[in-house]
């Protein structure tokens, strides 16, 4: 083991002996200056102890004692709010808060202003009303924020309205424009101010002087004449294409059956057994005498079944296939003048449609239309034309 004397002292114990190297004060009853020692058995004078078993002893047991503290005294009272200091904020506010307080004007609520103005009946509660609970006597005294200006709404209302009623101004003017430009201009009118207006203008027209352009730099006038028209009846155009009318048969223009000509003309031989000299005996047809170049039409809607330019016994004919309540009959035109047939095979024909000029080609005696009636087809049974005429014409 290293030697006490030896070992370096720490500086906390270099400290404890230079304040022991203090002389000792002889303290009655101490133990230093009374306690005998070896050297002086009778403690007849003061001892100087060895230091480092003092300072030894001095660190084994410490001078200072042990303090215990509790928990209220840890606690550090606050100062009372009077006390305390006032903070700027605090006084910015304050100074805020009372300016607020005294420019703010309190104005009535609309319920206020309601209850305020004479009733000319008892006014029912709302149910906002009913559910409101009452009002704090302390809070009556709180001015109320300020309302919104009465004068703001109707405002807005009549502005919406405003713009609502321009924009159906609008759209209504665009529909009328849609409507003026796709009718016609005679599309709102009736019939009978239609008539009346053709009639008018009909009447000025004839009244009316023939146009004149006068030329400043000389005599001459040039006249300008009105187009003239004129309506013929059915006999009249019958006339000018050379039909010899008869009262015979009567032809209705709208009918779906119709005679072979526009209007009645003379019938010649009919159907069946004749004497005569260059004649067939037994004639399969009816012969009709309007005249030389008389317009033939055809009786019904159908499809040129045979079309023939040349001079057998039928001359230039045209057979024509139609159906008549369900039934094939065809129609048979002979004798025609040569180029005058206005249809070939094939052709679809509406009735009254002029298919060729009566003639007098083939075995004839004279201008005439040999008709015949086929019932079946172009092949089929040959009966009475004049007697299915007078049964089916419409």
């Amino acid at each position: 083991m290293s030697d006490p004397a030896t070992k370096p002292l720490t500086r906390r114990e270099l400290r404890e002996r230079e304040r022991m190297s203090v002389p000792v004060l002889d303290i009655p009853g101490s133990a230093v200056t009374d306690a005998p020692t070896a050297a002086d058995p009778a403690g007849a004078g003061p001892l100087t102890p060895d230091l480092d078993l003092l300072v030894a002893a001095r660190l084994a047991e410490p001078e200072f004692e042990s303090v215990t503290i509790a928990d209220s005294d840890r606690l550090i009272a606050a100062p009372a709010a009077a006390d305390a200091p006032v903070s700027d904020v605090d006084r910015l506010q304050t100074a805020s808060s009372a300016v607020t307080t005294s420019t703010e004007i309190p104005f009535p609520t609309r319920a206020q202003r309601r209850a305020e103005q004479p009733a000319s009946r008892p006014r029912r509660a709302s149910a906002r009303e009913r559910l409101a609970p009452a009002v704090h006597p302390a809070a009556a005294t709180t001015p109320a924020p300020r309302p919104r200006t009465t004068a703001t709404a109707p405002a807005n209302r009549v502005r919406k309205f405003a713009t609502t009623g321009v924009t159906m101004v609008a759209m209504a003017f665009v529909a009328l424009m849609a409507v003026a430009t796709s009718l016609p201009a005679e599309a709102l009118l009736s019939s009978a101010d239609v008539q009346a207006a053709a009639y008018n203008a009909k009447l000025s027209a004839q009244g009316e002087p023939a146009q004149s352009l006068s030329m400043t730099g000389g005599a001459d006038t040039i006249s300008v004449e009105r187009d003239g028209y004129e309506s013929k009846t059915i006999a009249e155009v019958a006339a000018a294409s050379g039909i010899r009318m008869e009262a015979t048969f009567t032809n209705n223009p709208n009918g779906t059956v119709q005679w072979p000509f526009s209007v009645g003309v003379h019938i010649g031989d009919e159907f069946g057994f004749r004497d005569c000299a260059g004649c067939s005996s037994n004639h399969g047809g009816q012969d009709f005498n309007p005249g030389l170049g008389a317009p033939i039409q055809s009786i019904a809607d159908g499809v040129v079944r045979y079309a023939q330019d040349g001079e057998g016994s039928l001359g230039v004919h045209m057979i024509i296939d139609h159906m008549i309540d369900g039934e094939l009959v065809s129609s048979v035109y002979a004798h025609m003048i040569h180029g005058s047939m206005l249809f070939k095979t094939g052709d679809v024909i509406t009735v009254g449609q002029v298919i060729g000029q009566v003639g007098d080609t083939g075995m004839s005696t004279g201008p005439h239309l040999h008709f015949e009636i086929r019932v079946g087809g172009k092949d089929g049974t040959k009966v009475n034309p004049l007697v299915w005429l007078y049964a089916n014409t419409n």
